[in-house]
């Protein structure tokens, strides 16, 4: 049976990121589709104006303007905390909710501390109240980009858009989506260095905030798309199916 996937991005990305996987996805027999965020990719909003929920609230409406049902939704990075909040929003329409080395937020807490990040305290002095990539220095972007060859780190460095930086400071709820009992997977990408404030790794640091999830490891860096593309939609495919 062919699964549904939606596909969302995280910081700095857009819909364009889950090219290769999509395309591994379909291989497979299954549909996938991916979103431009409000201010990503090809999605032309306001950055300045950017909220999570405008991100909760654009992912929702593109599922049920498709008629998308049994849904696999599926987050990249800061793309976790989207996710939750759009499955909160349409419950009926989600099958199963996949973070794929993505940020979990505890309950009605921010991601970042506003009143101890320097990005909070910047904020309304940066353009478009957003960040690029580079503003967070080399030790983010070799955390990135630490297992891609030269050419590739070079295409998605250039690719890369400035990040609004509202939905990071936004706090998120969770209890809405624990109450749905949807099933939880996290993806593990055992190589992942990308810098996590007050923690060693993306696991367990925040796939231990979900209740039992489905766990899939990939030895991969922070940006498995790009890196495993074959590696993550296999992965996607069989916690789809409960594998």
């Amino acid at each position: 049976m062919a699964e549904t996937f939606v596909l969302v991005h995280g910081a700095w990305h857009g819909g364009w990121c889950w090219a290769a996987v999509i395309n591994q996805l379909e291989r497979l027999g299954d549909r996938a589709y991916a979103v431009d965020l409000p201010g990503h990719g090809m999605n032309r909003a306001d950055r300045a104006k950017v909220t999570l929920d405008s991100y909760v609230n654009s992912v929702a409406e593109f599922i049920e303007r498709h008629d998308l049902k049994d849904v696999v939704l599926a987050g990249h990075s800061l793309g976790g905390l989207t996710i939750s909040g759009v499955a909160a929003k349409i419950p009926a329409r989600i099958k199963r909710v996949v973070w794929v080395t993505a940020m979990v937020a505890l309950d009605g807490q921010p991601v970042i501390d506003t009143a101890a990040s320097p990005l909070a305290a910047a904020i309304d002095s940066l353009p478009e109240r957003s960040i690029t990539i580079e503003m967070l220095g080399k030790e983010a972007i070799d955390g990135l980009t630490n297992d891609m060859a030269p050419a590739l780190k070079e295409y998605v460095m250039a690719a890369l858009g400035p990040q609004p930086l509202a939905p990071l400071l936004a706090p998120v709820p969770m209890a809405p989506y624990f109450a749905t009992g949807i099933p939880s997977s996290y993806i593990v990408c055992e190589d992942d260095q990308m810098p996590v404030a007050g923690a060693p790794s993306w696991h367990p640091h925040f796939s231990s905030r979900l209740r039992n999830p489905t766990l899939k490891f990939v030895k991969s860096g922070h940006e498995v798309m790009f890196t495993h593309p074959v590696e993550c939609a296999r992965a996607l495919h069989e916690l789809a199916r409960g594998d």
